[in-house]
């Protein structure tokens, strides 16, 4: 077994994600192991992407897809076939990058 060779604090809580491909297609899926700089969305469906392709994203704070989210542009650095993907955040306004640490500091989630 590997060492983990992460160097960023990531969580593991899910939330609820909408990825954009261009203006219409739009991907619900569940996003998990999230860090300030990357996470792997759980995609129920297969979809044709590639390592690199660019996305818009946005993350919903509560489970019901209320309230504030999270939103920016990422680019996707693995696929997992069946499973899902791994992005990593490119493009984040200054108020989608604060409520992202304050998702990521909430008592709710756990350290991996």
């Amino acid at each position: 077994m590997h060492a983990n060779r992460r160097q960023v604090k990531r969580v593991n809580k899910s939330r609820p994600i909408h990825i954009f491909f261009g203006e219409q297609v739009v991907i619900k899926g569940i996003i998990r192991d999230i860090s300030e700089k990357s996470a792997f969305i759980d995609i129920g469906n297969s979809i044709y992407v590639q390592r690199e392709d660019v996305l818009k994203f946005k993350i919903f704070t509560t489970d019901d897809e209320s309230g504030d989210c999270v939103s920016g542009e990422a680019r996707v650095s693995r696929i997992a076939p069946d499973e899902g993907i791994a992005i990593y955040f490119t493009d984040m306004d200054r108020e989608s990058a604060e409520l992202m640490k304050t998702l990521l500091s909430s008592q709710d989630f756990s350290l991996i």
